[in-house]
Formats: structure tokens, sequence, C-alpha cells
């Protein structure tokens, strides 16, 4: 196995002093100095240098630099022994930043995070933004300065994605997206097949005899995960030979996650929006609708309408909440929340221990599951 990066900064620096060529109380290359040198990042030299604090081979003085320690003896060090400090494994720290969760989606990936981390013997920190990329960006500044190992990131929403992101990624710093990646940023990603999943959920309305289908969604525009859901209803169609109206499609909710007084006039405003698309398409008779939230509005809109849920309409989303021994509301896609947690998980872990800079895009299986909210024509 590839020795990581840290490990071979680590052992240059003992065989310098080994070697006579650094003495007690000399100083020892900056981070700057090593990440240039051995061509890694910043953060891979910083943690080299903190392995060797830690096994007291050299002094770490602020505003100094790092120097030879006076109790550092070689035979000591002759066996390598990087991680470990105090007779036990030096436990790393990670964190996880994430808009919010919730039953239909959040909840377990936080859990199966949570417990992935604690089997590699690693902290977690969890910090929500609440869908507001100015938090996230706070939060990012405050987990990097408390020097964190590692970020999993759900990013939010939005047009205009985070500058820290990509600042991070431009310094290697070890991160992880999580449900969706950024187009310009260099990251690891962990996603659901969203183009496929779009697919089959309208693919699933047409065997049941729907050919005017409408799509409900928040915009697309800088959110892969609702752009490839998008781009899956559309082939549906064009691989049905069908032409796909463009009034059929509803991009122009907006979004929201906290229940405050603000929340409640995104609501009205996202219904009275649904209202009039619903009201102009009378010949539509099934909606895909991107998020479980979206289902539950459309849903509320018909029945206000006087129409009934599936006899007149047939609806079908993701990440709807499931229970066990009960056949689920709504005939949805479910994003495996499990298997996205352990590879995000495992991925941040290599690009610690091994020093890898290449960004992993990995893409998860998912379960379609049929419910109550879909009939035949």
């Amino acid at each position: 196995m590839k020795t990581p990066l840290y490990e071979q900064i680590y052992d240059y620096i003992i065989d310098q002093v080994n070697k006579g060529l650094l003495n007690h109380g000399d100083r020892v290359p900056s981070e700057k100095e090593l990440s240039d040198k051995f061509n890694v990042s910043r953060i891979t030299s910083k943690k080299a240098l903190d392995l060797l604090a830690q096994n007291l081979i050299i002094e770490r003085i602020r505003g100094k630099g790092s120097f030879v320690s006076k109790l550092y003896n070689e035979k000591d060090h002759e066996s390598k022994n990087t991680t470990v400090t105090n007779g036990s494994e030096k436990r790393y720290t990670f964190a996880l930043i994430i808009p919010g969760f919730s039953d239909n989606f959040g909840t377990i990936l936080v859990k199966a995070i949570e417990k992935a981390c604690a089997q590699k013997n690693t902290n977690l920190i969890i910090r929500q933004t609440h869908g507001k990329i100015e938090e996230e960006e706070k939060a990012i500044k405050q987990l990097v300065n408390d020097s964190v190992d590692g970020l999993i990131i759900f990013p939010v929403h939005g047009e205009n994605y985070n500058v820290e992101l990509l600042k991070l990624s431009l310094k290697n710093f070890p991160l992880v997206l999580v449900d969706r990646y950024l187009r310009g940023i260099p990251a690891s990603s962990v996603c659901t097949d969203n183009r496929l999943a779009g697919e089959q959920l309208t693919n699933y309305l047409f065997t049941l005899g729907h050919q005017n289908i409408g799509f409900i969604s928040s915009s697309p525009v800088g959110t892969s995960a609702i752009e490839e859901r998008v781009q899956g209803f559309q082939l549906a169609y064009s691989k049905q030979g069908i032409q796909l109206k463009q009034e059929f499609m509803l991009l122009t909710l907006l979004n929201s996650l906290e229940q405050t007084q603000v929340e409640q006039s995104l609501f009205e405003t996202n219904y009275e929006i649904i209202k009039k698309f619903v009201q102009s398409n009378p010949t539509i008779s099934a909606f895909v609708a991107c998020e479980y939230d979206w289902a539950l509005l459309i849903s509320k809109v018909l029945q206000d309408l006087g129409h009934k849920i599936p006899e007149d309409y047939s609806i079908v989303c993701f990440d709807s909440p499931t229970h066990p021994y009960k056949r689920p509301d709504y005939t949805h896609i479910k994003q495996n929340e499990v298997d996205i947690a352990n590879k995000a998980v495992d991925i941040l872990s290599e690009h610690i221990l091994k020093g890898e800079k290449e960004p992993k895009h990995t893409v998860i299986d998912f379960t379609f599951l049929e419910g109550n909210s879909t009939k035949p024509q």
C-alpha cells in the first residue's frame, strides 16, 4: 500500500534529525515550505507537523515555528507509529454541514454518518444552515478555524454557490459533497442517480396510461440534483416519442425549510403558483413532484379545488416518508441514505489517511416504491 503523504513528510523530518541534518533546537521547515517541497496541501503538511509534535519529536511555538524537541530520542522512534498517541489511536474530527433534515430525507443520513464515524473512531460535529448560504459560509469558516480534519457538506439550493467551498477545494482540504455536486468545484461527491430516478418515475406514470404529465419543482439552476431530475423527466418523454409541452413544467417554486412567519408567506406564494399552474393546464392528469414537500402542496391544491387523489390525479415524488408494514402515501423514489453516508465517510477518510487529492464522483442506487397516490388512468 502506498505510504500516505503526511507519513512521507513525517518520515522525512525523522530522517533529517537522525542524519544530523536537523539537531535539537533547530527550526523545522514550515507548513508552507513542506507543502511546496512535497507538492501537497497545507492541510497535509500541518497534519504531519501536528503528529510530530504529538509524539514529542518537535516543539511548535506560536509565532516562531517548529523546532526539534530536546526530548526527542531516536531509539524511541525506530518503529514508525504515526497514528498512535499515548497508546491509543489518533481520533480525527469530521464535521457535517447540512441545511436541515426530516423524516422524509436527512434524518437517516445524519444517523448513518454518525454511526460510520463512530466505527472509524472519528468524532463528528453537526451544523445546520437552515438553507441559508451565509450560514453555510459561516459554518465552514468556523469549523476550519477550529481545525476539523475534514468536511461533509450538503450544499444549500441555489444558483450562486458558496465561494468558501471553492476555496476549500483549491486548497485540497478534505471535502465531500452529498446529495449533489457543484460544477466548477473539484470536490468529491456522493449522489443518487437522479437522472435515472426522474426517468423511472415518469415512465411509471406512462405505464398507467398518463400522457400529459406535469413536473413541479423549484429552480434547477445551480442544483445538480434538481437539474438531473428534470433531465430524467424530459428523457422519459423523448423515449416515449411524445412531444413534451414546456408549459407542463413548473420550475419557479420558492424553496423553504423553516416553519416561520416568512415561510408561511412562501407557502402561500407557492400555493398560488401551483393553483394557477393546475388551472392553466386542465389536460394534465399526473404530476412528478421533485420533492416530497411539493407533493404535499400539489395534493392540497388539488383537494381544495375539489379533486381526489388518485381517482382524479396521480402524483409521484422523491423521498416520501415510509413506515414498516404500511403502504407509502406516495409512490416515490427512496434514496439510499445509509449507502450515501457510508460512502461519504469512506471517501473523506481516504482523502485524509492516504492524502488523495483526486476528486471522486460516486452515484448511489435508489429504490422505487409504489404508494397510494397513483392508479391507472
